[in-house]
């Protein structure tokens, strides 16, 4: 790892080159440090990031990979934080073992970050003081949380206040980071719709709806330089992923409305635009759009006809980059909708955990 110049194994998780030099600095700081925590977590992550570029390592990798990620999820799970040097080495190991778990097979990396967020919430005063290195970590956390809560219908663990952090651009979600108090709103108004009665709907689909006019106003913000600190293509890049995750939420707010199977005009449309800025963004900068991987699900699940979701799936591997693992799973959840929505006639967005 430490002697990778370009292209990085950990290129894909970041928005732009700006952000690989300072990031593969700290993965091999974190690879050479005497913190053994911290080094059993990035072998492991070493492991799995070149097993899934390089196949002719994977037996011999892999077999270390979960070695040292087996010793590396024991010490999260007996970690305890006495100061910002303990809180930080915990950020740190949380997001290795998820970069772990996302390229395994039935890897877990939400109950990880669930489990982190839980534990870490106690310390908000000393995060909101963190530089924003270790705070886009935080925020790795929070969105890998908050995309399986949206899919699954869940309340996550923290509704994070973005606004203290100014406006930085973060290494893996760009300027998208004010976004999630609205994401967490919208889990939480799911969860209920998940629970409730028929009669108290209407409720919550007004507080939705307030959320839907918050989001549709949204524009990213960015500081003065951000223009001439980054590349054409970075801009592209931050700038498509707010645009995706916009047009996602409100995607899935229109599924919490109404079901599948009804209103689809609207859901269409709005799905042809997602495909659009990724197939646009594709096209200019010549890579993936990265934490966008929900939006490409929220999209597809929209399309209708053997063709169209042939191509759906055949654009898969460009799309989604992180791992092997995450395009499978996407392939096999696509699959999955597609089935039940060709069976069942209608169905809300809040009831898609009972198909997966």
């Amino acid at each position: 790892m430490k002697d990778v110049v370009a292209p990085s194994p950990l290129d894909k998780f970041l928005v732009g080159p700006s952000f690989h030099e300072a990031h593969h600095t700290s993965f091999v700081q974190n690879l050479i440090q005497p913190i053994p925590e911290l080094r059993n977590a990035s072998v492991a992550c070493a492991a799995v990031l070149f097993s899934d570029k390089f196949t002719e390592y994977t037996n011999t990798t892999m077999d270390i990979g979960h070695k040292r990620a087996a010793l590396a999820v024991s010490s999260l799970r007996c970690f305890q934080i006495s100061n910002e040097n303990d809180l930080t080495t915990m950020l740190i190991l949380s997001v290795a073992m998820i970069t772990f778990a996302m390229h395994v097979k039935d890897g877990q990396p939400y109950l990880i970050a669930q489990y982190t967020l839980s534990i870490i919430k106690s310390q908000y005063q000393s995060l909101i003081n963190f530089q924003s290195p270790m705070m886009d970590l935080f925020m790795c956390l929070i969105s890998t949380e908050t995309f399986e809560c949206l899919l699954r219908s869940r309340t996550p663990a923290w509704r994070m206040d973005t606004s203290q952090r100014g406006k930085v651009v973060d290494r893996y979600l760009g300027l998208s980071y004010p976004l999630f108090p609205l994401l967490f709103d919208i889990c939480e108004a799911a969860d209920q719709l998940r629970s409730c009665e028929v009669h108290e709907r209407d409720s919550i689909f007004a507080q939705l709806m307030g959320t839907h006019a918050a989001i549709d106003q949204w524009h990213p913000s960015s500081g003065a330089d951000f223009l001439v600190r980054l590349s054409q293509d970075e801009v592209v890049t931050i700038m498509t992923q707010a645009r995706i995750l916009c047009l996602a939420a409100l995607l899935i707010i229109h599924r919490l409305r109404y079901p599948f199977g009804q209103h689809d005009n609207e859901a269409q449309s709005i799905s042809q635009d997602i495909i659009l800025e990724f197939k646009t963004a594709l096209r200019i900068t010549e890579r993936s759009v990265p934490c966008t991987s929900l939006a490409y699900l929220a999209a597809c699940f929209e399309v209708v006809g053997d063709d169209r979701r042939e191509s759906a799936l055949r654009q898969i591997p460009s799309i989604i980059t992180f791992s092997k693992q995450a395009q499978a799973k996407t392939a096999r959840l696509l699959t999955s909708i597609w089935d039940i929505r060709d069976l069942q006639t209608t169905f809300y967005w809040f009831e898609l955990g009972e198909f997966f």
